[in-house]
């Protein structure tokens, strides 16, 4: 089985640091993995996303033509709304995406993942700013949305892998935030299935 997805937000949201995470736990599980990562100039601020393809079997190209999933982390992002296949499903942060999508024929997710961030602040206070983790909550809701779980337990390898040494001091905030990403999730994919 293919699940291919586009991740899109801000520069300085961890849009590509996700797609990274995503990628990791795919090679972790033993699946084919391909990332893309797309940004303009800017440092900070700029339209950036990310195709992701992960597969059982070799992957083709690694550019998601009609992806079966959006993460989206704010507004200027859902112009890739258009992308996303008949079917597919969007996560987006409904902490900074107040409208409702323009298309009926995609299942949509609303992960208030900002919120759910600044709330770790209380258990995370050697973090200035909780909200750097709203990426990871909308991680744990796609793990959660997709059927993704065995991959829940995996994330702390990912975590080891990818921050270490200064970085490590994040990792406590970024378990903390996708298990909570995931919880939200489960209780969304539960409605969602009895619609």
């Amino acid at each position: 089985m293919k699940t291919e997805m586009i991740i899109a937000g801000a520069g300085g949201q961890g849009v590509l640091e996700v797609g990274n995470y995503i990628c990791y736990l795919g090679l972790l599980s033993g699946r084919h993995v391909a990332y893309t990562p797309s940004y303009g100039p800017e440092s900070r601020g700029g339209k950036v996303k990310c195709y992701v393809v992960i597969s059982e079997d070799e992957i083709a190209s690694p550019i998601a033509e009609e992806p079966d999933y959006l993460v989206v982390m704010n507004i200027p992002s859902m112009d890739y709304l258009a992308k996303l296949k008949r079917g597919g499903t969007l996560l987006m942060n409904s902490s900074l995406i107040p409208d409702e999508p323009a298309r009926g024929d995609v299942s949509v997710v609303k992960i208030p993942a900002t919120e759910i961030a600044i709330q770790l602040w209380d258990s995370n206070q050697d973090i200035p700013d909780t909200r750097i983790a709203a990426n990871m909550v909308m991680l744990g809701a796609f793990l959660a949305i997709s059927g993704h779980d065995e991959d829940m337990a995996l994330l702390k390898d990912v975590m080891a892998h990818f921050l270490t040494d200064r970085k490590a001091k994040y990792v406590k905030l970024n378990l903390e935030a996708a298990r909570h990403g995931y919880e939200y999730g489960k209780g969304v994919g539960l409605e969602l299935a009895t619609i």
